[in-house]
């Protein structure tokens, strides 16, 4: 039976199903042949009942390409996570407003409990009639004593409602008896408990849940990953097992390799291109010089020259790998870059040079040292959110709440999404009912503001943004101008000084920048150059790619990678191998032809032996033998 027929056959026995579909398998079709089952044979039940679908997608870009392949259709709701969960949870005022004041004391005990000063106040249960009501606007800010949510509340309290009130459920299962998510491994895990240990367990017999995505291309700490655990015991088995196994966008040499390191499905090529896979590595370390542990100043200057030896022969060797691609006919200057074959790497220098940043480089090198690629790659700090948004780290969405994006929007005449931007993020019209008058000033001001980024320094686009009331600061930034600004130098020496004194140091050298590098960062993080972030592919698809490799850039506990780990299989830190396998598969199965993974850090004998069994003995080579 093919996925489709699989999943029919679920949803005409009543059961909710997960869908496992590798890369490049026609997921999103799927889900649209589901839709499309739905309507033409439950649609006359469901309209008689007033009763709907529900369509969960993670972006705007993916809610609208499924509302305009269904033509719209009155039967269907597609929404984002946040705004269906809003939906379900807004209309009960007085049992929101309970569950508000248990979230807040669970967090002002958290921060009491560490030490911190909290953001929350105690015991705003006696302040309760005070909240006249509980709003969410999908903006990143939050005020419980004023009754607005952050996006991240919303997936915590619509779990907290579910939990506590079962007949909630029931309304939601007799209001929506079928309910189809997209990039399940991207959910949070609050939201998968509400929906699965809540939501169908009260109401099995009423409502269908079917998830579709695929657990290997979860890339971000805070999905859930997998959903093994609801469908692998038979006894207890929640969900049920579809599998979708066809490739139809990669090579069979490209599927081969996904297969030889996945083992939960084997995927068939379905196009009868061969192309090819190569890894290549490379030995040349320079010799260190003997460190003088008596002297510090000799032993740092010794550092940073083997340092600059190591960075100057990676440059080189990855200079060395792109010219022989050009030969081979691989295209990475074609001024349009849709033309262009594909690099996909985490930020360093080089790259941070080659793409027009390279002073907000170093200015985050001094500031985070071996963390500078991962702090820029995934825009964790909020002086930078400020002015290029961010990816969310529960759902993987963009959030287009920076400076860059609404330029974006203006320059794409797109006025209703710079309307929307306002609404959310700006304090200009606060109170206003935006009129037609309106459109001369917004144009004036982003007129201004077009011209002003061109030329001018950070500080001065940022002057006169907060002049205008563009953006509002977040709540994190906040905090971070109020460290910043505090009179810290009378803080005894240890970490928290150290911590501040940083801080400034970052702000007082980002307001020098000229603005254009934040320009030119932004473009990269949306993949509008030949080089994109690696995280920020998940979904397209490159004639030929070109990945880049170097553990140090990005080894860390928590939220790092380590690709040496992940080949020999000897890291201990199963979350981290996980999710360094999962982005290796990710940016592996973006390539339709050709890849070529090119690693610039040292690999291990142990690690190069797997290698070879996957990629095969003539296809791993040293950069020497690379031709």
């Amino acid at each position: 039976m093919t996925a489709i027929e699989q999943i029919i056959k679920n949803i005409d026995s009543g059961k909710s199903f997960v869908l496992e579909a590798g890369a490049g398998s026609g997921k999103t079709y799927t889900l649209i042949q589901t839709l499309n089952y739905l309507i033409e044979n439950k649609g006359k039940d469901l309209k008689y009942n007033h009763q709907k679908i529900i369509c969960i997608t993670y972006t705007n870009v993916a809610k609208n390409e499924i509302i305009e392949r269904l033509e719209n259709h009155p039967l269907v709701l597609v929404s984002t996570i946040h705004e269906f969960l809003w939906e379900c949870i807004k209309s009960y005022e007085k049992q929101l407003k309970i569950e508000l004041c248990k979230l807040n004391e669970i967090r002002y005990k958290a921060d009491i409990d560490l030490g911190k000063e909290s953001r929350y106040i105690e015991n705003l249960v006696e302040r309760l009639n005070g909240i006249d009501s509980v709003v969410y606007n999908d903006t990143a800010f939050r005020d419980f004593e004023k009754g607005q949510l952050h996006h991240d509340d919303v997936i915590v309290l619509s779990k907290m409602m579910f939990q506590s009130y079962p007949l909630l459920t029931n309304i939601l299962s007799q209001k929506f008896p079928y309910l189809l998510i997209d990039e399940y491994q991207d959910t949070a895990p609050e939201t998968i408990n509400a929906l699965i240990d809540s939501l169908l367990e009260n109401n099995k017999a009423k409502i269908v849940i079917g998830f579709y995505g695929d657990s290997h291309q979860k890339i971000y700490n805070n999905g859930v990953g997998d959903l093994t655990k609801y469908y692998i015991n038979s006894d207890d088995q929640k969900l049920h097992i579809v599998k979708k196994e066809e490739n139809y966008r990669s090579s069979k040499a490209v599927v081969n390799l996904l297969n030889n390191f996945r083992t939960n499905i084997k995927q068939h090529a379905q196009t009868e291109l061969q192309g090819s896979v190569k890894f290549i590595y490379c030995e040349y370390r320079p010799i260190k010089t003997r460190i003088n542990r008596n002297n510090r100043e000799v032993e740092d200057e010794n550092k940073t020259a083997y340092n600059r030896e190591i960075n100057l022969q990676k440059n080189l060797n990855f200079d060395k790998i792109v010219t022989i691609l050009k030969t081979k006919n691989w295209v990475f200057d074609h001024l349009d870059n849709k033309k262009n074959d594909k690099i996909l790497v985490l930020v360093n220098s080089a790259v941070a040079k080659r793409n027009g940043f390279s002073g907000l480089y170093r200015i985050y090198s001094k500031r985070y040292t071996i963390r500078v690629g991962d702090e820029l790659n995934k825009r964790k700090n909020a002086l930078i959110q400020y002015f290029v948004g961010y990816t969310d780290k529960k759902t993987s969405q963009e959030r287009e709440t920076g400076v860059e994006h609404l330029i974006k929007f203006w320059k794409d005449s797109n006025y209703n999404e710079v309307l929307r931007f306002l609404k959310r993020n700006s304090s200009l019209f606060d109170n206003v009912y935006l009129e037609h008058k309106h459109k001369k000033i917004i144009t004036d001001i982003l007129n201004n503001l077009m011209i002003i980024r061109d030329t001018k320094s950070v500080k001065e686009v940022m002057e006169f943004v907060d002049s205008k009331k563009l953006i509002r600061k977040s709540d994190t930034l906040k905090k971070f101008f109020d460290q910043i600004n505090s009179d810290f130098n009378e803080l005894d020496e240890g970490p928290e000084k150290t911590k501040l004194t940083n801080n400034k140091t970052l702000y007082d050298s980002l307001m020098e920048l000229q603005y254009k590098e934040i320009i030119n960062f932004f473009e990269f993080t949306q993949n509008h150059t030949v080089f994109s972030t690696k995280h920020g592919t998940k979904g397209e698809e490159y004639r030929n790619v070109l990945t880049v490799i170097d553990d140090k850039d990005w080894v860390n506990e928590v939220e790092g990678y380590n690709f040496e780990g992940f080949f020999s299989d000897t890291d201990i830190n199963t979350a981290r191998k996980l999710r360094t396998r999962n982005l290796f598969y990710v940016e592996c199965s973006r390539a339709k032809e050709n890849l070529v993974v090119l690693a610039l850090s040292p690999m291990g004998e142990m690690a190069l032996h797997n290698v070879r069994k996957w990629f095969g003995n003539s296809n791993v080579m040293k950069i020497d033998d690379f031709k």
